[in-house]
């Protein structure tokens, strides 16, 4: 068991007024600007501040650590599910969750059209449970994409965040409740941002190559590893990590400074990895995506290369990965 500021936490709680003093749950609505009318949660777990978004299918929002902001928040922030498209409405936060049925750019196949990235991260979310336990706070809820006679896809999320660990455990279950069977994909855009990412911050990767998705990319696939200098221009670059096979990984970014996040999944159920890099001023952000398909150029890629896993009636897939803070 960890500790909470220099003490082991049983130590702690008994020296606390209330366990609210170093843990809690607070739920509330937002009353103004382009987001009015959707819920938070706020999270505190010691020295850990997390915001969780339930009607962006309880996606991460913004992370702190002792104060320290780790991840990247775009110019939109989260407004009300449905304005806009994926780039009218990408908020970043720590996790944004890219399927259920696909992720890259928008296609179309038989199970309809998918816009960019899918239609997820728009859903909202059912809180079944939000609770301060005697060593975590948990918060679990409910998705369902589905269309009418289409695919009928549910994921139980639960997220936990032990005490003293500097720690997001998040875990999806995905349950096929139509009647035929269905592909899912799922992507993991994890977004990190300043003052994490900056220049001559790194990404240890656990990838046996790195490839670029485009000629933007290919400008840069030599230095994929150290974060540049930031400058008025810097184009949008995409690698592809290739990652071992069957294998417990992690990948870390880490700062200057040494303080670093460490993402760490099963390749057995995410073989794919990819990293999302700009170094723009106004726009310093390193993505760290781990997924359920070795391609980011979308789902009839997916189709075509065999990369889909079909999910049959009643089946359920269990995925997930844990974000650890380092060097702190």
């Amino acid at each position: 068991m960890g500790e909470l500021y220099g003490r082991p936490i049983d130590e702690a709680l008994r020296r606390a007024g209330s366990p609210a003093q170093v843990a809690s749950v607070e739920q509330s609505v937002r009353t103004d600007g382009p987001d009015a009318g959707t819920r938070r949660l706020r999270i505190v777990a010691g020295e850990l501040d997390v915001e969780l978004l339930p009607d962006r299918g309880l996606d991460v929002g913004q992370v702190r650590h002792r104060g320290v902001p780790l991840a990247w928040v775009s110019p939109t922030g989260w407004p009300r599910p449905g304005a806009g498209g994926f780039g009218a409405s990408f908020g970043g936060g720590l996790v944004t969750t890219c399927g259920l049925l696909s992720f890259g750019p928008p296609s179309t196949d038989a199970e309809g059209e998918h816009p960019q990235h899918g239609r997820y991260s728009g859903l909202s979310a059912s809180v079944t449970r939000a609770e301060v336990q005697s060593d975590a706070v948990v918060v679990e809820a409910t998705v369902v994409e589905a269309t009418v006679l289409g695919a009928h896809l549910e994921l139980r999320r639960r997220l936990r965040l032990p005490f003293g660990e500097g720690r997001v455990e998040l875990r999806d279950e995905i349950v096929n409740r139509g009647s035929r069977p269905v592909e899912p994909m799922v992507l993991y855009h994890v977004n990190l941002g300043w003052p994490l990412v900056d220049a001559g911050s790194v990404l240890r990767s656990p990838a046996l190559d790195v490839t670029a998705r485009d000629a933007d990319a290919e400008s840069g696939r030599a230095t994929w590893a150290e974060f540049p200098e930031p400058a008025a221009t810097y184009p949008e670059q995409v690698f592809a990590h290739v990652l071992p096979t069957d294998r417990h990984v992690s990948a870390e970014v880490v700062a200057r400074s040494g303080l670093g996040i460490r993402i760490s999944f099963d390749t057995a159920v995410l073989p794919g990895m990819f990293q999302w890099r700009v170094a723009r001023e106004g726009s310093v952000v390193l993505g760290v995506e781990p997924a359920t398909a070795s391609t980011i150029l979308g789902r009839a890629d997916a189709r075509a290369r065999g990369l889909l896993r079909e999910l049959a009636p009643g089946a359920t897939w269990k995925l997930g990965l844990d974000i650890d803070v380092i060097g702190a």
